[in-house]
């Protein structure tokens, strides 16, 4: 077989990764999702999502284990909400004794991750403010293209994305009270929230309307729960406050947490795949393009339809060459083995996702690698690879 593109749309290439999490490719089998932590150990979103799975099918113990290890993943990369809810997830399924409850707030302090108003909100509490407000969250989980706030209802809730993208559209008000022209559109993602019930005497009518655009879990309290919660741990009120100084002053987006060490094989990589053949006298399937999904462990890739050698489970246990292009560095070789394998739709066109283990690689090659998933200059790989794939290309 001759050389052919990975993906012949590249702008188009989205993270199998991302759409495992959020629910967009689907995984009903246990051991499809462990074939998928093999190659992404650290990803705490992978861990969430099996979690999931594993209290859907009832086997409660396993997922309250999943949840566990989600939650100091999540803690690892400072995304302390995504942590909380996690651990919320778990302790339903068996109850925390006082020193677990306590083990974790210290976790949460001494991380003290403040890129965001919402991360300095939730790392400062107290261990009896954090209970307080954890155990008043409600969880919502909503598909895209949903409606969560109106113009012109009332301002009842605070909500806090844990993970998806919603579009915030501000209108002006006519002299009627009425919902006029648009004003502004921005995107608001994970670790950000919207909904005006602060200050607690303001009865706000919301002036914009929050839409989701991707599939999206939140988390959300109400006024008078929260107003509860201040009224017994008084300090709680002032962090509110300065939450809300802190949105109010961009009068934008609030900072969500920057690209971090445990996340960054989630970055636009060039790569060359040799799928071999079970025949020896059959040449490989080679095929060239950009992934977003690597790691130390593995990657995920897409075949487009017009490349894919049969039904997706036939490629499962095939030996792989992957070659994948760093920034100054040689390009780096390693033998793998496709340990998942999956349809999947993109753009309405079928395609296979595979997922790569890693088997053999050289010192130098796990060092490169290692260096380009992990180390503090992953801001810097990111915008080579962006140039390399957009620009040059």
């Amino acid at each position: 077989m001759g050389d052919t593109n990975l993906n012949g749309r590249q702008d188009a290439q989205s993270s199998i990764v991302k759409r495992i999490i959020d629910g967009s490719v689907s995984i009903d089998s246990a051991v499809e999702f462990e074939n998928i932590i093999r190659i992404f150990p650290d990803d705490p979103g992978i861990y969430r999502a099996f979690a999931d799975l594993l209290a859907r099918n009832k086997s409660y113990e396993a997922a309250a284990s999943a949840y566990r290890k989600a939650s100091a993943l999540f803690v690892d990369q400072g995304m302390m909400l995504q942590a909380i809810v996690a651990k919320i997830l778990e302790w339903r399924i068996i109850q925390p004794t006082h020193k677990e409850g306590r083990a974790f707030h210290a976790v949460l302090r001494r991380e003290n991750v403040q890129e965001s108003s919402l991360q300095a909100f939730i790392t400062q509490m107290t261990y009896p403010e954090m209970v307080a407000f954890m155990v008043n969250l409600v969880r919502v989980r909503l598909p895209a293209g949903k409606m969560v706030q109106r113009f012109g209802n009332q301002e009842s809730h605070i909500h806090f994305i844990v993970s998806g993208a919603l579009k915030e559209t501000s209108f002006e008000v006519t002299p009627e009270g009425k919902k006029g022209r648009p004003l502004s559109s921005v995107e608001l993602v994970e670790n950000q929230f919207f909904g005006d019930i602060y200050p607690f005497t303001n009865q706000a009518v919301s002036r914009s309307d929050v839409e989701t655009i991707t599939r999206v879990e939140l988390v959300r309290i109400s006024r008078k729960r929260l107003q509860a919660v201040c009224q017994k741990h008084p300090r709680v009120e002032s962090m509110l406050k300065d939450l809300y100084v802190g949105l109010r002053k961009t009068q934008g987006p609030d900072p969500s947490r920057h690209v971090r060490k445990a996340a960054r094989h989630q970055l636009p990589t060039k790569v060359r795949l040799k799928i071999f053949p079970a025949e020896p006298d059959e040449s490989p399937l080679v095929v060239d393009g950009i992934t977003e999904d690597i790691s130390q462990g593995g990657a995920c890739l897409v075949l487009e339809a017009r490349y894919r050698p049969g039904a997706p489970e036939g490629l499962i246990g095939k030996n792989v060459k992957i070659e994948i292009r760093l920034p100054d560095v040689e390009d780096i070789k390693i033998l793998g083995t496709i340990v998942w394998s999956k349809d999947v739709s993109r753009d309405g066109d079928m395609g296979t996702a595979i997922g790569i283990q890693f088997k053999e690689m050289a010192p130098e090659d796990q060092v490169a690698l290692g260096r380009y998933c992990f180390d503090s200059n992953g801001e810097q790989n990111l915008l080579w690879s962006l140039w390399e794939t957009h620009v040059k290309h």
